[in-house]
């Protein structure tokens, strides 16, 4: 009886224990494949979240472009009214035209991303005058100084200052056209993919929750970064490969926060 009982005891002391406590070997063999497998998700949380930015950003840029577009064509039918009517001069036409046009580019250019703004900026750093217009105007209509115009020949360029207020730039709306096109591809993918997840998640509630969050940090967190270095000097305000890099990565890093963050906040029900 003595030496049975031993054996009952010896070989349920050999049964993997039922009380959910895992023995330290299990525990061994558990943390390294659910750290990597956590490591994964995050990885895939930042990308998915860096590409919903990037859809976003391109897709804003293309819209303040747009919109810019739409606003200075506006103005050269108005002030060429109001020229017939007699309300204003064809040189103050001129002056208004000017400086409508530079208001609207820096309202558009407040509307962009860090990255489009200093890409606008490194092509124009600002609005030209109505006097280095008359200058670049009259060498290009008659190949002389503006001073040196008849006051006919001066009214002249005088309209085309005007006329060419209401001209956007065709190489610039042809590139916000592209990056509108690729923003919305970007961001139906990354919609795609976030709508699988919510579906294949045990709770839903959750995943919308998280797929919101990682949506939100990767916009934010790239706007706020490069934002931040133009206004700190790590970047020139005309560089927009620095700009662009700094916001991608501030993008990616807050992305990777807002999945830690959410994790430790809201944990993965377990199966």
């Amino acid at each position: 009886m003595i030496g049975k009982s031993q054996r009952e005891s010896e070989h349920r002391s050999r049964q993997p224990k039922k009380n959910g406590k895992m023995s330290m070997a299990e525990t061994h063999t558990a943390t390294p494949a659910s750290g990597e497998k956590r490591a994964l998700e995050e990885a895939l949380a930042g990308l998915q979240g860096t590409a919903s930015q990037f859809g976003a950003t391109c897709i804003n840029d293309a819209r303040a472009r747009l919109q810019y577009a739409r606003d200075i064509a506006a103005v050269p039918g108005e002030l060429r009214a109001a020229i017939d009517a007699g309300r204003i001069s064809v040189s103050d036409a001129a002056a208004q035209a000017s400086a409508l046009r530079n208001r609207i580019m820096e309202l558009a250019r407040r509307r962009s991303s860090p990255t489009a703004r200093a890409f606008a900026m490194r092509l124009k750093r600002e609005g030209r005058s109505v006097s280095e217009l008359s200058v670049k105007y009259a060498q290009r209509l008659y190949g002389n100084s503006f001073s040196a115009l008849s006051e006919q020949r001066q009214a002249s360029v005088f309209k085309e200052i005007i006329q060419a207020s209401g001209r956007p730039d065709e190489g610039v709306m042809r590139l916000a056209q592209q990056l509108g096109r690729a923003g919305r591809r970007l961001l139906l993918v990354s919609l795609a993919v976030a709508v699988y997840d919510v579906v294949e998640a045990d709770d839903k509630p959750r995943e919308v929750m998280r797929q919101s969050a990682l949506a939100g940090a990767g916009l934010i967190g790239g706007w706020a970064a490069g934002s931040a270095a133009v206004a700190v000097g790590v970047c020139a305000a005309t560089a927009p490969v620095c700009v662009g890099a700094i916001a991608f990565v501030g993008g990616l890093l807050a992305t990777y926060g807002a999945e830690a963050s959410f994790g430790s906040l809201y944990p993965r029900p377990t199966r």
